[in-house]
Protein backbone atom coordinates (compact mmCIF):
# COMPACT_ATOMS: atom_id res chain seq x y z
CA UNK A 1 0.00 0.00 0.00
CA UNK A 2 2.69 2.48 0.98
CA UNK A 3 3.95 1.93 -2.70
CA UNK A 4 1.06 2.26 -4.75
CA UNK A 5 -0.11 5.49 -2.59
CA UNK A 6 2.92 7.18 -4.37
CA UNK A 7 2.40 5.84 -7.67
CA UNK A 8 -1.20 7.23 -7.82
CA UNK A 9 0.22 10.76 -6.38
CA UNK A 10 2.48 10.84 -9.55
CA UNK A 11 0.28 10.08 -11.39
CA UNK A 12 -1.79 12.82 -11.08
CA UNK A 13 0.75 15.25 -10.81
CA UNK A 14 1.21 14.34 -14.11
CA UNK A 15 -2.03 14.92 -15.38
CA UNK A 16 -2.45 17.74 -13.75
CA UNK A 17 1.03 19.04 -15.04
CA UNK A 18 -0.43 18.01 -18.59
CA UNK A 19 -4.09 19.99 -18.16
CA UNK A 20 -2.09 23.53 -17.00
CA UNK A 21 0.70 22.57 -20.40
CA UNK A 22 -2.75 22.84 -22.22
CA UNK A 23 -4.48 25.42 -20.68
CA UNK A 24 -1.10 27.69 -20.95
CA UNK A 25 -1.21 26.38 -24.58
CA UNK A 26 -4.56 27.80 -25.42
CA UNK A 27 -3.91 30.81 -23.61
CA UNK A 28 -1.09 31.12 -26.11
CA UNK A 29 -2.91 30.76 -28.82
CA UNK A 30 -5.77 32.81 -28.09
CA UNK A 31 -3.46 35.53 -27.22
CA UNK A 32 -1.67 35.12 -30.36
CA UNK A 33 -5.23 35.10 -32.50
CA UNK A 34 -6.31 38.47 -31.19
CA UNK A 35 -2.80 39.78 -32.40
CA UNK A 36 -3.60 38.51 -35.50
CA UNK A 37 -7.29 39.72 -35.46
CA UNK A 38 -5.90 43.28 -34.61
CA UNK A 39 -3.36 42.98 -37.24
CA UNK A 40 -5.87 42.29 -39.64
CA UNK A 41 -8.34 45.17 -38.60
CA UNK A 42 -5.37 48.00 -38.86
CA UNK A 43 -4.84 46.47 -42.39
CA UNK A 44 -8.35 46.92 -43.32
CA UNK A 45 -9.00 50.14 -42.34
CA UNK A 46 -8.66 52.58 -44.60
CA UNK A 47 -8.31 56.62 -44.50
CA UNK A 48 -10.68 58.12 -42.33
CA UNK A 49 -11.25 61.16 -43.67
CA UNK A 50 -9.45 63.10 -47.24
CA UNK A 51 -8.92 66.77 -46.08
CA UNK A 52 -7.22 68.31 -43.36
CA UNK A 53 -10.32 70.14 -40.98
CA UNK A 54 -10.62 74.06 -41.05
CA UNK A 55 -9.11 74.01 -37.26
CA UNK A 56 -6.20 71.71 -37.85
CA UNK A 57 -5.07 73.72 -41.35
CA UNK A 58 -5.40 76.55 -38.55
CA UNK A 59 -3.08 74.78 -35.96
CA UNK A 60 -1.17 74.23 -38.32
CA UNK A 61 -0.50 77.84 -39.81
CA UNK A 62 1.57 78.37 -36.81
CA UNK A 63 4.69 76.23 -38.39
CA UNK A 64 6.76 78.37 -40.30
CA UNK A 65 9.26 75.51 -41.37
CA UNK A 66 9.57 72.43 -42.84
CA UNK A 67 10.36 69.84 -39.60
CA UNK A 68 6.89 71.41 -37.37
CA UNK A 69 4.77 70.39 -40.49
CA UNK A 70 6.50 67.20 -40.29
CA UNK A 71 5.69 66.32 -37.06
CA UNK A 72 2.15 67.70 -37.47
CA UNK A 73 1.19 65.24 -40.06
CA UNK A 74 3.42 62.73 -38.84
CA UNK A 75 0.20 62.38 -36.20
CA UNK A 76 -2.27 62.28 -38.80
CA UNK A 77 -0.39 59.41 -40.82
CA UNK A 78 -3.29 57.21 -40.49
CA UNK A 79 -4.80 59.86 -43.46
CA UNK A 80 -2.07 61.59 -45.44
CA UNK A 81 1.45 59.80 -47.01
CA UNK A 82 4.78 61.96 -46.88
CA UNK A 83 5.12 61.58 -50.51
CA UNK A 84 8.49 63.75 -51.18
CA UNK A 85 10.15 66.11 -48.75
CA UNK A 86 7.35 68.48 -48.52
CA UNK A 87 4.80 67.10 -50.23
CA UNK A 88 1.82 65.08 -48.29
CA UNK A 89 -1.20 63.87 -49.87
CA UNK A 90 -4.34 62.08 -49.13
CA UNK A 91 -4.31 58.41 -48.65
CA UNK A 92 -7.94 58.37 -49.92
CA UNK A 93 -7.72 58.62 -53.43
CA UNK A 94 -11.00 58.75 -56.04
CA UNK A 95 -11.79 59.98 -59.63
CA UNK A 96 -11.81 63.60 -60.66
CA UNK A 97 -13.02 64.54 -64.10
CA UNK A 98 -10.43 67.06 -66.11
CA UNK A 99 -11.01 69.09 -68.77
CA UNK A 100 -11.06 66.51 -71.67
CA UNK A 101 -13.55 64.37 -69.93
CA UNK A 102 -11.06 61.98 -68.63
CA UNK A 103 -12.02 59.91 -64.88
CA UNK A 104 -8.40 60.45 -63.39
CA UNK A 105 -8.04 58.48 -59.99
CA UNK A 106 -5.89 61.05 -57.66
CA UNK A 107 -5.64 61.74 -53.94
CA UNK A 108 -8.24 63.72 -53.16
CA UNK A 109 -5.96 66.45 -51.01
CA UNK A 110 -2.52 67.36 -50.59
CA UNK A 111 -0.56 69.85 -48.49
CA UNK A 112 2.66 71.20 -49.87
CA UNK A 113 5.15 73.71 -48.30
CA UNK A 114 8.30 75.84 -49.39
CA UNK A 115 11.45 73.42 -49.45
CA UNK A 116 13.00 75.79 -52.06
CA UNK A 117 16.54 77.54 -50.39
CA UNK A 118 15.99 81.07 -50.51
CA UNK A 119 12.37 81.38 -50.84
CA UNK A 120 10.10 82.94 -48.96
CA UNK A 121 7.70 80.47 -47.24
CA UNK A 122 4.65 78.93 -48.54
CA UNK A 123 1.93 76.52 -47.14
CA UNK A 124 -1.20 75.25 -49.24
CA UNK A 125 -3.48 72.65 -48.78
CA UNK A 126 -5.14 71.52 -52.14
CA UNK A 127 -8.60 69.83 -52.88
CA UNK A 128 -9.76 68.26 -55.89
CA UNK A 129 -13.11 68.03 -55.64
CA UNK A 130 -15.72 71.57 -55.47
CA UNK A 131 -17.70 69.16 -52.96
CA UNK A 132 -14.64 69.38 -50.46
CA UNK A 133 -13.66 73.00 -51.24
CA UNK A 134 -17.53 73.66 -50.14
CA UNK A 135 -17.02 71.52 -47.22
CA UNK A 136 -13.65 73.22 -45.79
CA UNK A 137 -15.47 76.65 -46.52
CA UNK A 138 -17.98 76.13 -44.34
CA UNK A 139 -15.52 74.76 -41.42
CA UNK A 140 -13.66 78.14 -42.02
CA UNK A 141 -17.52 79.88 -42.10
CA UNK A 142 -18.03 78.41 -38.31
CA UNK A 143 -14.88 79.12 -37.35
CA UNK A 144 -16.42 83.36 -38.72
CA UNK A 145 -14.14 83.55 -41.42
CA UNK A 146 -16.41 85.83 -43.88
CA UNK A 147 -15.18 86.92 -47.27
CA UNK A 148 -13.75 91.03 -47.39
CA UNK A 149 -12.13 90.87 -51.09
CA UNK A 150 -11.20 89.10 -54.04
CA UNK A 151 -8.48 89.99 -56.66
CA UNK A 152 -7.78 88.68 -60.22
CA UNK A 153 -4.58 87.26 -60.23
CA UNK A 154 -2.71 87.07 -64.06
CA UNK A 155 -1.35 83.92 -63.07
CA UNK A 156 -3.56 81.58 -64.06
CA UNK A 157 -4.73 81.44 -60.50
CA UNK A 158 -8.02 83.24 -61.44
CA UNK A 159 -9.82 85.20 -58.66
CA UNK A 160 -8.41 84.74 -55.27
CA UNK A 161 -10.68 85.01 -52.37
CA UNK A 162 -10.28 86.55 -49.12
CA UNK A 163 -11.32 85.90 -45.77
CA UNK A 164 -10.64 86.95 -42.00
CA UNK A 165 -12.13 86.11 -38.88
CA UNK A 166 -12.59 88.31 -35.43
CA UNK A 167 -11.92 84.78 -33.90
CA UNK A 168 -8.09 85.12 -35.42
CA UNK A 169 -7.48 88.15 -36.40
CA UNK A 170 -3.91 87.63 -37.19
CA UNK A 171 -4.70 85.38 -40.49
CA UNK A 172 -6.02 85.59 -43.70
CA UNK A 173 -7.49 82.60 -45.42
CA UNK A 174 -7.02 83.09 -49.03
CA UNK A 175 -8.89 80.37 -51.33
CA UNK A 176 -8.91 80.22 -55.39
CA UNK A 177 -10.19 77.38 -58.26
CA UNK A 178 -6.80 77.23 -60.29
CA UNK A 179 -5.30 75.15 -62.89
CA UNK A 180 -1.82 75.83 -61.41
CA UNK A 181 -2.15 75.00 -57.32
CA UNK A 182 1.58 74.87 -57.09
CA UNK A 183 4.46 75.33 -59.72
CA UNK A 184 5.80 72.49 -61.50
CA UNK A 185 6.14 69.99 -58.64
CA UNK A 186 5.10 66.58 -57.56
CA UNK A 187 1.71 65.77 -58.33
CA UNK A 188 1.03 68.94 -60.50
CA UNK A 189 3.29 69.06 -62.73
CA UNK A 190 0.77 68.73 -65.75
CA UNK A 191 -2.89 69.96 -64.15
CA UNK A 192 -5.50 68.91 -66.60
CA UNK A 193 -8.47 68.94 -63.57
CA UNK A 194 -9.74 72.66 -61.18
CA UNK A 195 -7.80 72.49 -58.02
CA UNK A 196 -8.94 74.51 -54.95
CA UNK A 197 -6.23 75.48 -52.83
CA UNK A 198 -6.79 77.18 -49.15
CA UNK A 199 -3.87 79.11 -47.30
CA UNK A 200 -3.42 80.76 -44.48
CA UNK A 201 -1.10 83.62 -43.64
CA UNK A 202 -0.01 86.65 -41.24
CA UNK A 203 -2.15 89.32 -42.08
CA UNK A 204 -0.66 92.50 -43.08
CA UNK A 205 -1.19 95.75 -40.77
Amino acid sequence: MKYFLPGICFIFLCFFTACKSNSNKRAVNLEDLDKVTTAEQQATTGPSRSILTATEFIELSACKDLPCVQLFMKERSSDFVHAKKGEFASQYRSAVTDTSGNSLVIPMSTLYVTVDAGADWRMAHTVHTKALSDQLLQEFAVAKFLLTDSVYSNKGAGFIYHYHSAQYPGLVLSQTKTFAPWRARGLYYTVTWPCYVFELYARQN
